[in-house]
């Protein structure tokens, strides 16, 4: 009952957030109804950033809009009577995606299978009696599922396939990577805004010509897609190192552009990799085994009096997994790993002694023992 309440809960999330939610003709914009899933189309000679991907510096020095270079006041420097020019006030400019995509690893004579889908809305105005426009309705339909064969041996290559009356593309590009190559797979949106098109007719044109539900498929029907090679540790942060190191386990195949990827690799079956714009995942529920008597993970026991030598012995537990976590961390085979376990060692190794302490403190400390029996009553009460 559980897995089946969260797939509807899943699937209810994605259509109202990426459509369609199965109301019919809408009465609002579509982009305003759904926020995301959708490729915009392109504005000629307009750009923008995205500052989660430029640094503050180069952020800050690309914010200037074109029209307030030169609406610039001026005032006088201190150190002479010679006005200069003051800073804008800088404002952030926003372009929205008009692609999406993931790339790759492939080795071997690699043949592909691509497709495309997305949805598009039209407008509807009706005039009443007396010739005004009544409400405006935006009606759903889906343009064709759109496949296309790609295959190549000698890179780099940079193909494209244009989609649905060249209102949209698929792009691939080919880099060479090792003894394999790199794949970039995109879906654009190639439609283009008319830059002297009224504002109230561009925002129309802006929904007629989105493409929403956008979706990228990929099937690797011939070649191997293998582990997208990760980043040189030495290149990470600290905090990097170590998310990469606690989960080297992991397979990573793809990795999306506008969007997150997703695959789908068993032995035996074709690879397949899409866009997810709504990615999900079912995180396993956390262990409490001890490898023994969990009493003293109980609040109600703990709330009656410490059990000094249980909790002696938990600890001691501990300090074992510890040791153990050590010598996992001894047979690492790079510098940085190394590095990077000693430092996630250490700060267990902080919490050991404290916990050490505190078991120590309980022990000696009778009024401490009488406050961690009332914190444990207190904290038993209120659950």
């Amino acid at each position: 009952m559980y897995v089946e309440a969260r797939k509807k809960l899943v699937e209810w999330l994605r259509s109202q957030l990426i459509g369609p939610a199965g109301e019919g003709s809408l009465r609002m914009s579509p982009l305003d109804r759904y926020p995301t899933g959708v490729l915009h189309p392109v504005e000629p000679d307009v750009t923008g950033i995205d500052p989660a991907s430029t640094g503050r510096d180069e952020a800050e020095s690309n914010l200037l809009d074109e029209d307030d270079e030169h609406d610039v006041p001026a005032h006088s420097s201190p150190e002479s009577d010679a006005p200069t020019l003051a800073r804008p006030a800088r404002r952030r400019r926003y372009v929205p995606p008009s692609s999406v995509g993931f790339s790759c690893y492939v080795r071997g004579n690699v043949r592909l299978s691509v497709t495309a889908a997305a949805a598009v809305y039209r407008g509807t105005e009706e005039r009443g009696e007396r010739g005004r426009f009544q409400t405006r309705e935006y009606t759903r339909s889906e343009l064709p599922e759109t496949t296309v064969a790609w295959s190549g041996t000698a890179v780099p290559i940079e193909t494209g396939e244009s989609l649905w009356g060249g209102r949209a593309g698929i792009d691939i590009r080919a880099r060479p990577h090792r003894d394999g190559c790199i794949l970039t797979v995109t879906l654009c949106n190639r439609s283009e805004l008319d830059p002297d098109a009224p504002a109230r007719e561009r925002t129309r044109e802006r929904v007629s010509k989105s493409l929403f539900e956008a979706r990228l498929e990929c099937v690797v029907e011939n070649g191997n897609l293998v582990d997208y090679p990760r980043v040189d540790p030495s290149l990470l942060a600290d905090e990097e190192q170590e998310i990469e190191l606690q989960y080297r386990e992991q397979r990573i195949y793809a990795v999306g552009h506008g969007a997150a990827a997703n695959w789908d690799v068993r032995p035996g079956c074709a690879a397949r990799i899409w866009s997810e714009f709504m990615p999900d995942a079912e995180v396993p529920m956390m262990s409490v085994n001890i490898g023994g008597d969990d009493a003293v993970l109980r609040l109600a026991r703990l709330a009656e009096a410490p059990m000094l030598h249980e909790l002696a012995r938990f600890v001691g537990g501990y300090a074992g997994w510890v040791a153990e976590q050590e010598r996992i961390a001894s047979g690492l085979p790079g510098g940085a790993e190394q590095a990077a376990a000693k430092r996630i060692s250490g700060r267990m190794n902080v919490a050991l002694d404290r916990m050490r302490a505190c078991v120590r403190t309980l022990h000696d400390d009778r009024r401490a023992a009488e406050s961690f029996r009332l914190a444990n009553r207190a904290m038993l009460d209120q659950m």
